[in-house]
């Protein structure tokens, strides 16, 4: 493939895009793992919530993202494919060791290998997608890739719950983490790095070889920020249903550990995969229609503010039913913005640090979606379980009731900011494929 077939046309093409798809269903169910086992893990190691919500937020996600930041410095100029290879073998076999976990701090170092390897897929995907997908394209493209993010949290929840009600937690992860080098031996063959291209939307493409120059490049881009932190807050759902909602299951509505899995796994997997797919598809139409990358941004402004309300249903409602009911309509709205936020992030910026400005974002994501929001809930939890008991971690959820809200002004702050951009450009070269 060269800059002159940016559009990944090719079977090798497509075999990428579906490996980079697979990788990230294998990282985000692996994620899962810890969520559906945080009651056996906390009996049996005598942790308390506060302790299960660092290991499954803060300390997994701050070496995740620190890693990630230069990694993907190391994305924009390095073999993608040896970076994601290498990324896939470390946190498989960090996977593999948390089953032999003896207490807080062999976990914890488990589960910094398993982020430091994770943080190899997001930077190398979106960098790939860049050059394997034109400008209008890469919002379809991003949210099928995302869409492994809900297809990992379903396969990953179901599959914890069997495997840990029959084998126990410990070999749960062990064959958990022999799966995933499995798939890193498929990965060798399918993956291709594809030529870098320089189409689409660049309001910087100066060359900066130095990371925190070109990290201070990527800040001061017109809406960036304010485009990272409502990613931030949009992210706080879905962390929050993997780290506490199976918990908030089996204490609240009394679900078996065994069944779990297969009562969340649906209501998140099947509505965050079409929201996420259908976002997708809604902001390829608006950027076409508009001929503006920031149109996109249109999807979220009118889906998120709209989940609101299921989020409280999910925290306060008294049956099951109502409560995957509302899991299943705030995850959809939710996810109808994520792929378009990526998407319009790493084209309002040069090629040549791609990979750096999908890090800082998903920086942002894990930041406050991913290490700040389960921490939040687990402290209060831990807090109010004097008074409320088990039902404590349903007011620990409740403090996420305004992040929806919140993730609405800052993406509307970011698409007055970016009001000023020219018009995407078209490759000619692919205009066939683009329209």
């Amino acid at each position: 493939m060269t800059s002159q077939d940016p559009a990944g046309r090719g079977t090798r093409a497509r075999a990428t895009l579906m490996a980079l798809f697979l990788a990230n269903t294998l990282s985000w169910g692996d994620r899962a793992l810890l969520g559906v086992v945080v009651d056996p893990i906390k009996h049996d190691l005598l942790l308390s919530d506060t302790q299960m919500s660092l290991l499954n937020g803060a300390i997994f996600i701050a070496f995740n993202l620190v890693a990630g930041v230069a990694i993907s410095h190391w994305v924009d100029r390095g073999n993608r494919k040896f970076i994601l290879l290498i990324g896939v073998a470390i946190w498989s076999i960090a996977t593999a060791f948390i089953g032999a976990a003896s207490g807080f701090a062999s976990l914890a170092t488990a589960l910094v290998l398993v982020g430091v390897g994770e943080a190899t897929v997001f930077p190398v995907a979106l960098s790939m997608i860049g050059d394997l997908r034109a400008p209008a394209e890469r919002p379809r493209a991003v949210a099928m890739f995302q869409a492994g993010t809900f297809v990992g949290l379903v396969g990953g929840s179901i599959l914890a719950g069997v495997l840990a009600a029959a084998h126990g937690w410990r070999w749960m992860f062990v064959m958990c983490g022999a799966g995933g080098l499995v798939l890193m031996m498929g990965m060798l063959f399918a993956v291709r790095d594809p030529a870098r291209r320089t189409d689409g939307l660049s309001l910087d493409a100066t060359a900066d070889d130095d990371a925190r120059g070109a990290i201070r490049r990527v800040l001061a881009t017109p809406g960036f920020v304010p485009l990272s932190l409502g990613i931030g807050f949009l992210g706080t759902v879905g962390a929050v249903l993997g780290a506490w909602g199976p918990a908030f299951l089996q204490r609240s509505h009394h679900v078996p550990l065994a069944e779990v899995g297969a009562v969340i796994g649906p209501a998140v997997g099947i509505s965050g995969i079409a929201g996420t797919v259908i976002g997708g598809v809604l902001a390829t139409l608006l950027v076409r229609r508009r001929d503006s990358e920031r149109a996109g941004l249109l999807v979220p402004l009118v889906a998120t503010p709209l989940a609101t309300p299921f989020l409280a249903l999910f925290v306060f409602a008294p049956t099951l039913a109502g409560a995957m009911t509302a899991t299943a309509m705030m995850t959809f709205l939710i996810s109808l913005g994520v792929a378009p936020c990526f998407a319009l992030g790493s084209d309002i910026v040069s090629h040549r640090v791609r990979a750096l400005a999908s890090t800082l974002m998903l920086f942002a994501f894990g930041l406050i979606g991913s290490a700040m929001a389960p921490f939040v809930v687990g402290f209060v939890s831990d807090a109010l379980a004097p008074t409320y008991g088990i039902e404590s971690l349903r007011y620990g959820l409740a403090t996420m009731i305004v992040t929806p809200v919140a993730a609405t002004l800052l993406l509307l702050l970011a698409y007055r900011r970016l009001a000023d951009l020219a018009p995407c450009v078209r490759d000619p070269a692919t205009a066939a494929v683009i329209h």
